[in-house]
Parts: C-alpha cells; sequence; structure tokens
C-alpha cells in the first residue's frame, strides 16, 4: 500500500508538471497550492476562493480533477509534507498585543508576517533555495531588477551582493531596451526579478525573453504569481498577505537577507578580502563616523 507522504510528493509532482495543460484558473489553483504548502492547512475552499478570486465551485471542481473527492480531501492529502508553522513566539505574542491593547486586525498581521519569517527560514532548507544561491554565487554576472513598490527590496539586494562579489548590477530600464542583460552573450548570466500583484509587464516581458535567449531567470515573488513558472523553475514564492492597507514585504526582506548570507557562505574566505578593500576604500574616500578619513590628496 502506498504511504500518505508518498501520495502527497506525487501531487505535487503531478501538479508541477501539468501547469501548462491547465486552464488559467486551474493553473492559479495549483501555484497556489504549490507555492502556500506550509500554510495550506489553514486554507478551506472559500478562502482559497477569495484570495484567487475565483468561485468555490471551481477550487472544489479542481480537487476533483486531481482524484480527491473536494478540496477537504486533497487537503488531507497533503498533511504529511505540510509542516504547518510552529508558533515558537506565541507567549510573547500573546503579551505583546495583551500589554498593547492592540486590535485584531493589528494583531492578525502581526501573526501573518511572523508565520512568513518562519516559513522562509524553512525554505532556506530547500534544494530549489540552494539552487538559487549556487546561481547568485557562481554566475558570471548577475542582473537584478525591481518593479513597482519592490524596486527599493531589489536595490537592497544588490548593493548586499555587490559588497559580496563583482559583476552585480541594478537593471536600468530609462534606457528601454534593457542592453545590460541581452546585448552580450546569455551565457553565465543570471536575471533576478522581484514582483508582486498586480504584477508589471516588464517583469512578464523580461522573464520571457530571459528564457528564449538562454538567461537564467530567478523570481522573487507572492504566492500568486503563476505565470513564472512558464520561464524558470527558480521562483522563492513567500507570504504577503496581511490585514493591512499595503502587502508585507517583511517576507521578502527576510528572504533576500538569508540570500545574501547564503551567497557569501558559498563564495568563500574570498569574500573577508574583498569586504576589507572595501572598507579601506571607503574608508579613504568618505569615512565613518567617529574615524578620520585617511585621504592622500595629490598637489595639482
Amino acid at each position: 500500500m502506498t504511504d500518505g507522504k508518498h501520495m502527497s510528493r506525487d501531487l505535487l509532482e503531478r501538479l508541477e508538471g501539468s501547469l501548462d495543460s491547465f486552464t488559467p484558473a486551474e493553473r492559479t489553483i495549483a501555484n497556489f497550492i504549490l507555492t502556500n504548502r506550509g500554510g495550506i492547512a489553514f486554507e478551506t475552499a472559500n478562502s482559497i476562493a477569495d484570495k484567487l478570486q475565483v468561485s468555490a465551485i471551481t477550487v472544489g471542481r479542481f480537487a476533483r480533477k486531481m482524484g480527491y473527492r473536494h478540496f477537504k480531501d486533497l487537503k488531507a492529502g497533503l498533511r504529511t509534507t505540510m509542516s504547518g508553522v510552529p508558533w515558537l513566539v506565541g507567549d510573547q505574542l500573546t503579551e505583546f498585543v495583551g500589554a498593547r491593547g492592540t486590535g485584531n486586525r493589528t494583531k492578525r498581521s502581526l501573526e501573518l508576517e511572523l508565520a512568513g519569517i518562519i516559513e522562509v527560514y524553512a525554505l532556506a532548507e530547500s534544494a530549489s533555495w540552494k539552487a538559487v544561491v549556487s546561481l547568485l554565487a557562481g554566475s558570471r554576472h548577475v542582473h537584478i531588477a525591481g518593479f513597482q513598490t519592490e524596486r527599493g527590496i531589489a536595490a537592497t539586494l544588490a548593493h548586499l551582493l555587490q559588497y559580496a562579489r563583482d559583476g552585480v548590477s541594478i537593471v536600468d530600464s530609462s534606457a528601454g531596451n534593457y542592453h545590460e542583460v541581452f546585448a552580450a552573450e546569455p551565457e553565465g548570466r543570471c536575471l533576478v526579478l522581484i514582483d508582486m500583484r498586480r504584477y508589471s509587464e516588464q517583469a512578464y516581458a523580461l522573464a520571457e525573453r530571459a528564457s528564449r535567449e538562454g538567461v537564467k531567470v530567478v523570481m522573487i515573488t507572492d504566492k500568486f504569481c503563476d505565470w513564472i513558472r512558464r520561464f524558470t523553475p527558480h521562483v522563492i514564492a513567500v507570504s504577503t498577505e496581511v490585514e493591512l492597507f499595503w502587502s508585507s514585504q517583511v517576507a521578502v526582506g527576510c528572504a533576500v537577507n538569508l540570500l545574501v548570507n547564503d551567497v557569501i557562505g558559498a563564495l568563500g574566505p574570498g569574500v573577508e578580502k574583498r569586504l576589507q578593500r572595501l572598507s579601506e576604500l571607503y574608508q579613504s574616500h568618505t569615512g565613518h563616523v567617529g574615524m578620520r578619513p585617511g585621504r592622500k590628496r595629490s598637489r595639482p
């Protein structure tokens, strides 16, 4: 008899392998399950329908298409591979909320952001994460692009990686032709895209062209991006939903920090020498608070 864990893996493999054959609504549901497998235990057919803007009937029909009686049955089939979210900070959270009289909405947002961080740390142990780290450490050139409100996160990732290695740049969209990514030979190049819904057409167009021309693509996004897997398997999808006006970028920022840390580990001892050199250059030309810059000016 096949064990439940094997059946769960089989379902996930079937979802990944069938994305191109699904209808748009089915692909949206499948992508949500694949990227939210750690939190699917807390979902219902109605909650997924509301988040994905499809009907609960469509969710149920999708579950039956995958061989289950209904969505609850599908969720039970995934149970053995779902780690859930261990509330390691439950007592502290209760004390925080109680002491400050924080409203239910803020409390729920805090819970969701903490869950997102824990989930990113678990994701950082996966094979797919390690493959992304390998690309960021080993590619000859890493191009990083962010769109809309995620531009700042893209800049942070680029600036941190520039301290660790050569060949990292922020994609300049002002020229309108993305020559720095596509004009040179594609071999040894990696394009990192950071975007959340509603997704920019620039992100889609860059992913499509990079995939077509042989440039490796990494996407850091939310759990609703159902089109990116057409172009790359290197997807880091994190939780962004909170009960605030804007979607949360906390888990995205956490992913960036962990990626940079792991890239530094992959690059090895050479990073320390580079950091020392950069520190000396900064001190010579700019300086840090409390330390006089050692500027050496030559006479004209």
